[in-house]
């Protein structure tokens, strides 16, 4: 089934014509799936599909108007407060799901079987106000060791009103077990041109454009948000100026290695946008050192990057990205942050 421009656009999804495409023409089929897997990078867009795709299967609208935006359905899910949409994340767990007695450890960061049992016994109450119930698990690469064997019923069997979503970086961040009972949709990074388009549409200033675009690395999600947030730009601009001296400059790798470390039990978010930034630094002094500075996606540093990247040589420069972003997996891993940043921090040049 042909989809239009106009209902595309209604989705409201930048970047990702073909996946809108085929979930539109599944919503106007009646032919969707009860399972999905969205992969791709944080911040390209993942949840904002998920989400469009809640929107279209309980609009209120005529079928082929679907999502409308406008009525009550598509309102409750765009404040995020519809009754039957469920969206479960680390954050989410926090909040809704107990501890064991006793537990007073740091912020969990894997799906406990606890969740797990949550979600099923969610999933088959009836839906309250749509004709659709929906979960979308984010960080569904971050399932304890039995969370899956728990949720394989609930994929393999669930009822004829329910549809799940399962977001994950890669499909190899989630079990078999799990992988191969959903639809599977991959989100690549969106090239530059699509997001300055997309930020140009909601009024953006042409220099702020120019920056978010290459600071978003082909995550337009991200990109969209940051441009809603001067506040948050502002911020990323401090983090920016902070992770370049740490990058730089030998007391900025003694920040790393002690405040860092220290904090990340309590900051882990913030560890992790540091990692970004670092990667997104040593990617730009790979391209400054190569000649191709156009490319740099920190232009604001590039000026002062540029005589640090030429002092190394190319094979340096790719051993500090790898380390970088090892750091990151061994991070998400559960190693010990002292450690995972000390062993990164070695390996960088300079």
């Amino acid at each position: 089934m042909s989809v239009d421009r106009a209902t595309i656009a209604r989705w409201k999804v930048s970047g990702h014509d073909a996946a809108v495409t085929n979930l539109a023409s599944a919503v106007a089929a009646g032919r969707v799936s009860h399972a999905y897997l969205i992969t791709g990078p944080v911040g390209v867009g993942r949840t904002t599909l998920a989400l469009a795709l809640a929107r279209a299967l309980n609009c209120e609208a005529p079928l082929d108007q679907r999502p409308c935006n406008e009525c009550d359905s598509c309102r409750r899910v765009l404040r995020g407060v519809h009754p039957d949409i469920v969206l479960a994340d680390m954050k989410w767990q926090e909040e809704m799901i107990s501890r064991p007695r006793g537990d007073q450890s740091r912020a969990r960061q894997r799906f406990s079987i606890n969740a797990i049992k949550w979600l099923r016994e969610d999933i088959v109450a009836r839906p309250v106000l749509g004709r659709w119930k929906m979960q979308i698990i984010d960080d569904a690469g971050r399932f304890s060791n039995d969370a899956p064997e728990a949720f394989l019923k609930t994929l393999e069997e669930p009822p004829s009103y329910a549809v799940i979503v399962l977001i994950a970086e890669s499909a190899d961040s989630v079990s078999e077990t799990i992988r191969s009972r959903c639809q599977h949709i991959a989100l690549g990074a969106v090239p530059i041109a699509d997001t300055l388009t997309a930020l140009a549409e909601r009024g953006v200033e042409e220099a702020t454009a120019q920056r978010l675009a290459r600071s978003a690395q082909g995550r337009i999600a991200w990109a969209l948000r940051m441009a809603d947030d001067p506040k948050a730009q502002e911020q990323r601009r401090e983090q920016v100026e902070v992770a370049f001296e740490q990058v730089t400059t030998p007391l900025g790798r003694v920040a790393i290695t002690g405040t860092v470390a220290r904090e990340h039990t309590r900051k882990r978010d913030l560890t992790f946008e540091l990692l970004d930034i670092w990667m997104g630094l040593w990617r730009d002094a790979l391209l400054l050192r190569s000649g191709l500075g156009d490319r740099v996606a920190y232009p604001e540093v590039a000026d002062r990057l540029r005589p640090f990247a030429e002092q190394q040589s190319i094979h340096d420069l790719y051993r500090a990205l790898w380390a970088t972003q090892r750091a990151g997996s061994d991070l998400d891993s559960n190693v010990q942050a002292r450690i995972a940043l000390h062993a990164m921090v070695m390996q960088w040049p300079g």
